[in-house]
């Protein structure tokens, strides 16, 4: 015996709303599996950039490992290093890309968002970004401990990225301390004997 049209239309109904449920949930998992990718490929960044980081014993290898993790990993091709001077009154250039000829060598510390950094030990990002090419978006502290040994400057950013992303502050973050180690092992014996500055 066929079965009723109401009870056709009910099944049709009801089988649209189980493919409707089962399209949701193909969608949440595939926006989860994205995320977790996503996460992992951060993971697989940062361990890159910290055995980078590990492996930098002079200026100029420490400098070209901030050029590597700044300009592949982050999306800047504006960026300068300054090294903490030893009675902390001014900061003294140790390196850089995309602003050699524009930053004096040596900035003394007094206002703005260097000096800020190294008082207060703490990442430092613009908002609202600026407008000016020399004005910094972000200023991270390279630190041992509590103490800062010097700051990563960033002026800009490559044209496709127009702004930092959460996974950036993650990356701030590894380079505040290990890239402060980094420093800090560039100015260290080793078995007996002094680092070399530059190459």
């Amino acid at each position: 015996m066929p079965e009723h049209p109401e009870h056709l239309t009910r099944r049709v109904r009801e089988l649209q709303q189980e493919n409707e449920a089962l399209h949701t949930r193909v969608h949440r998992l595939s926006s989860e599996r994205q995320r977790l990718e996503t996460r992992m490929s951060d993971l697989a960044r940062l361990y890159t950039a910290s055995t980078r980081l590990r492996e930098s014993r002079t200026d100029s290898e420490l400098v070209a490992t901030f050029e590597e993790i700044l300009k592949d990993l982050l999306g800047s091709e504006s960026f300068a290093v300054f090294e903490l001077e030893p009675d902390a009154s001014a900061l003294s250039w140790l390196g850089g890309m995309g602003v050699d000829s524009t930053l004096p060598r040596r900035i003394p510390l007094g206002e703005g968002p260097l000096s800020f950094v190294v008082q207060e030990g703490r990442i430092w990002v613009s908002e609202p970004l600026p407008t000016e090419n020399l004005a910094p978006r972000a200023c991270i502290p390279l630190r041992l401990g509590s103490q800062v040994l010097g700051v990563i400057a960033i002026f800009q950013l490559l044209p496709h990225k127009p702004s930092f992303e959460a996974a950036d502050h993650v990356l701030f973050e590894l380079l505040e301390t290990q890239g402060g180690m980094a420093l800090h092992c560039a100015r260290c014996p080793t078995g007996g004997e002094p680092l070399t500055r530059g190459s």
